[in-house]
């Protein structure tokens, strides 16, 4: 099952931790997305701001598997004001064109909110997977 919004149930489907660990699907889903994205956010202490609007997405949010996800605050989750964690997530390999590191498992929920807000906020990307 690939992440998508049911327009009827109002459910968001957020990324398994097995499509975070994918690495392909990490790069389509999470690091493109958000590299396209960091223009219009502005800078690594403006994701911090923005990534709290998915906290308007509260008790919406679940895996694919049904299971609510609930996540602490953003704020909580992103302690460092400067947001400098995100310049590691965004920053490329020396061919330019793939992710220069890949995620942990303890860095699971911060990527899934991302994947949320850009495949929610993102211009031109689509809703459905």
């Amino acid at each position: 099952m690939t992440p998508s919004i049911s327009t009827k149930d109002d459910k968001i489907i957020v990324l398994a931790d097995h499509h975070i660990a994918n690495r392909k699907l990490y790069r389509e889903r999470i690091w493109l997305p958000a590299r396209a994205m960091h223009e219009e956010v502005g800078s690594y202490a403006a994701w911090r701001r923005v990534l709290a609007e998915i906290e308007d997405y509260d008790g919406r949010l679940y895996f694919p598997d049904q299971r609510p996800f609930r996540h602490p605050e953003v704020t909580d989750m992103f302690p460092d004001v400067c947001n400098r964690w995100m310049a590691y997530v965004l920053e490329a390999a020396p061919c330019g064109t793939m992710p220069k590191r890949y995620p942990r498992p303890v860095t699971y929920d911060r990527l899934r909110l991302i994947e949320c807000y850009c495949r929610l906020h993102g211009a031109g990307l689509s809703l459905a997977a």
